[in-house]
């Protein structure tokens, strides 16, 4: 669609200072070992409602968290930005940080496809606007 603009990517310090929140329809449960089983409802709006009289469609989606999804997902408690997530992750389990960061980043981008969780953006603006206006600034 032509008129829609695209935005521009995030900076990797934007992305580090994002908070990841989970999504607030979530049912959580847990397993007798301790992982974590998501299950997202399905949004009812009338042309899904309409469509699954003719055709088969869940009423929402599981997914199951291992270990490592686990203790991700017990880690996001929605005041802790993606660094701090990183660096709590790498602590746990000995890696180093840019190791946990690929790691951490692919997964929350994962969860945040899924519609499992939301990403708050902090650490300026994403518009063309902002980019114009800083432009400015630095020729003053």
């Amino acid at each position: 669609m032509a008129f829609l603009k695209k935005r521009p990517p995030l900076t990797r310090e934007q992305s580090l200072k994002s908070v990841p929140v989970k999504n607030p329809h979530l049912v959580e449960t847990r397993t007798e070992t301790g992982e974590v089983i998501l299950y997202l409802p399905r949004r009812e709006v009338w042309w899904v409602k309409a469509l699954s009289k003719i055709l088969y469609i869940p009423k929402g989606r599981k997914l199951a968290l291992d270990e490592l999804g686990t203790n991700v997902w017990d880690l996001i408690d929605g005041k802790s930005n993606v660094g701090q997530l990183i660096s709590r992750f790498a602590e746990k389990y000995r890696l180093s940080k840019r190791e946990a960061e690929l790691s951490i980043v692919a997964y929350l981008r994962m969860l945040a496809k899924r519609g499992i969780i939301g990403i708050a953006v902090f650490g300026g603006p994403r518009t063309r606007q902002g980019k114009r206006s800083k432009a400015k600034a630095k020729k003053k």
